[in-house]
């Protein structure tokens, strides 16, 4: 049923003329500049990339402070449980920022470069704005459920099958009201994609709301986080 409805849709497009899409083309840049589409396909392509990397590099984040001497030294230490907690959290996330800012910089002087001379109206804070909302509370929640297994196993390697599941989870197409399958994301989600053509970058239904609830319960699982280490300090 999806493979004929995904060929319906296939077939409902017919090529334009010279005149028809420049005016298609003009008509979508004068509601919003070019990077402004941009930035949401390199939204798409940057969750993903940072989805996979965030979960392997940060399984190194607590994996010195869980071995066993480490781990009883710490706790014989003056620093709060709140200080760790959330300083092990800054720093997982601190490393995820330097990488998209990297990104960030890439792919807008690549969007410069490749679009000089067309007239296209490119901007640096368009990818920012679409880095912030769309790929910076995901990277939170991937290094708090780091830091909520590495707290409870004393070992963050657990972490990494369940990550990859969360992306599985998170990556997944579904029904919407009307029975059409595609992809209008799933709660708690840490991916935003934007499958459509470049020009049909709408968010998925709840985007925000999702992303917003991805930074409650972040700030949920860092309380737990720090209730665990001070009762073990105990």
């Amino acid at each position: 049923y999806h493979s004929a409805d995904f060929t319906w849709e296939d077939t409902a497009y017919r090529k334009g003329t010279m005149d028809e899409i420049n005016a298609y083309i003009k008509e979508e840049l004068e509601e919003h500049p070019f990077s402004w589409y941009f930035s949401r396909k390199f939204a798409d392509f940057a969750g993903l990339f940072m989805g996979f990397t965030a979960t392997i590099l940060l399984a190194v984040l607590f994996m010195q402070d869980m071995r066993k001497n480490t781990y009883e030294l710490l706790h014989t230490k003056p620093i709060s449980a709140t200080q760790y907690v959330i300083g092990k959290v800054a720093g997982g996330f601190l490393i995820s920022l330097i990488i998209l800012a990297i990104l960030n910089l890439v792919f807008w002087v690549a969007c410069m470069i490749c679009t000089s001379g067309n007239g296209f109206e490119i901007r640096l804070t368009d990818f920012l704005l679409a880095t912030c909302q769309y790929i910076l509370p995901n990277m939170l929640m991937i290094v708090c459920v780091y830091t909520i297994v590495a707290l409870l196993f004393k070992n963050p390697l657990p972490a990494v099958p369940l990550l990859f599941l969360y992306m599985i989870y998170s990556n997944m197409g579904s029904q919407n009201a009307e029975g059409v399958y595609g992809y209008y994301g799933r709660p708690l989600a840490i991916m935003v994609r934007f499958p459509g053509m470049f020009f049909d970058v709408t968010p998925p239904p709840m985007a925000m709301v999702n992303q917003i609830c991805l930074l409650i319960a972040s700030a949920g699982i860092i309380l737990i986080g720090i209730q665990i280490w001070r009762r073990r300090r105990i």
